[in-house]
């Protein structure tokens, strides 16, 4: 019986050996605090704390009505062709006339040279006039394009698929530019950044699986995870080195921001 129970002692040490474990927090794989890159009066919020948005949808949006406005007023220019329209007719009248006249110099006596050259200066005008009315209209197209861009600096959208986090705003209450109003994280994929001996660390690639050991509420909780970026340096006061672990956690199993261990045999 004794032999037995130091057998026993024995494997549970040797194991306790084999597999060693190094202190880590989780955090999700995207986290982000958002906001405008304008001022302005908040006049929609679109989500509520908890939800879940795609990428794309809008969270919130500013006072808009004059850049709305600004952007039907140079859309109406932008998509107005008929300057265009009107020159290039022009241009093959003057053409038209251009080479009829120059036809009849060359091969009869019915016009003179000072009639070339009108019909010719004509053309050239003609053909001026239509490039200037391209050009307004590219300045133009240029102007509706900057005008959507100044709306869309009013409109705030999830830059990537998450749960909205916290709201720190309210309707009607102004905004400063850059100034985070919304939280959202993506918890279906976590990371653990964990800190692990030189010696240890420098056995671990990226790719590499490792176990994980993740804190719970009411008990601690087993994953796999692939390691992401084994830091280069070392902690030269600690002598440690960052080890970044992602894994999956569709299940949610785990909320980002408890601690762990990475499990290194």
């Amino acid at each position: 019986m004794l032999g037995k129970a130091l057998f026993t002692t024995l494997a549970l040490a040797a194991s306790a050996l084999a597999q060693q474990g190094f202190d880590g927090v989780t955090e999700p794989i995207n986290q982000a605090r958002v906001g405008f890159t304008v001022s302005g009066k908040i006049d929609s919020i679109w989500v509520k704390e908890g939800a879940f948005v795609r990428k794309g949808d809008t969270l919130m949006n500013l006072v808009n009505r004059e850049e709305r406005l600004r952007v039907r007023i140079t859309g109406i220019t932008a998509n107005d062709s008929s300057a265009v329209l009107s020159a290039r007719a022009k241009l093959q009248a003057y053409k038209k006339d251009l080479d009829a006249t120059r036809n009849l110099f060359e091969n009869s006596n019915s016009v003179s040279a000072e009639q070339v050259w009108e019909k010719q200066m004509n053309h050239d005008v003609a053909a001026a006039e239509l490039t200037s009315a391209e050009v307004e209209r590219e300045r133009a197209k240029l102007e509706h394009d900057v005008a959507r861009a100044e709306l869309e600096k009013r409109v705030l959208t999830a830059p990537f698929d998450g749960e909205i986090v916290s709201i720190s705003k309210n309707k009607g209450e102004s905004v400063e530019g850059l100034e985070p109003v919304i939280e959202i994280a993506d918890v279906r994929t976590c990371r653990m950044v964990a800190y692990v001996v030189a010696n240890r660390a420098g056995k671990l690639r990226p790719g590499q699986q490792v176990s994980l050991s993740l804190d719970g509420r009411k008990q601690v909780r087993r994953k796999k995870g692939k390691i992401e970026f084994v830091s280069p340096v070392v902690d030269k006061s600690s002598m440690l080195r960052t080890v970044k672990v992602i894994f999956d956690n569709t299940d949610l199993a785990v909320e980002p921001g408890v601690t762990g261990k990475i499990l290194l045999k």
